[in-house]
């Protein structure tokens, strides 16, 4: 009886161990890794809406400039707080937001000076990609032109509609794939100076 006990305990053991070990390697699989840094070079559009105001990322302190890095990964950089840039493949927007002091997840937005926007009743956080609902949130890998929308709040489809329209198209100019509309202005980039240290990610 003693053996029998002690024997569906190691069984018990074993099986546990097992599945940890395969959950491990599954949440792995999941989290691609990083690429080269310059293996890409891909734009998309955002914006943030908390409580139904837009967050305005044209700050300094969210830029990526020479001698003031966030990230040489993914960044804002030349004032523009519209628009994603983003130098290595794998990189996810919490990477991002994690870069300039932020926290985006499925359940919250956490801003730089630490006010939180976590889903309550009545309000929630929504992520949305070229117009559909998303729910990867923070682990999401942009992709080129994408058009990005987090909202916070208790909006209604017509408040989401509009939020969703006041996204720039601009990250056409900044990936070249609408000449016709000019060129992109030069982009003080980490990826592009000597010597740089990678830093997010």
């Amino acid at each position: 009886m003693v053996n029998n006990s002690r024997n569906l305990s190691l069984a018990l053991l074993v099986a546990t161990l097992l599945a940890v070990a395969y959950l491990a390697f599954v949440g792995s699989q999941n989290s691609p890794p990083l690429g080269l840094l310059g293996d890409v070079h891909e734009h998309a559009g955002f914006k943030v809406y908390l409580d139904g105001e837009q967050f305005n990322f044209t700050n300094g302190k969210y830029m990526s400039e020479e001698g003031d890095l966030r990230s040489n990964f993914v960044h804002l950089h030349d004032m523009n707080g519209e628009i994603l840039h983003k130098h290595v493949s794998g990189i996810r927007l919490k990477e991002f937001f994690g870069s300039i002091g932020m926290v985006f997840n499925s359940t919250c937005f956490v801003t730089d000076e630490k006010k939180a926007y976590c889903n309550s009743e009545g309000k929630t956080l929504k992520f949305f990609v070229n117009g559909g609902q998303n729910l990867q949130f923070g682990e999401y890998e942009f992709k080129d032109l994408d058009k990005l929308l987090i909202s916070f709040g208790g909006e209604s489809k017509a408040d989401i509609a509009l939020q969703l329209a006041s996204i720039s198209d601009n990250a056409c100019i900044y990936s070249k794939k609408c000449p016709e509309r000019g060129e992109p202005p030069d982009e003080s980039t980490c990826a592009t100076w000597e010597n740089c240290k990678a830093i997010g990610g």
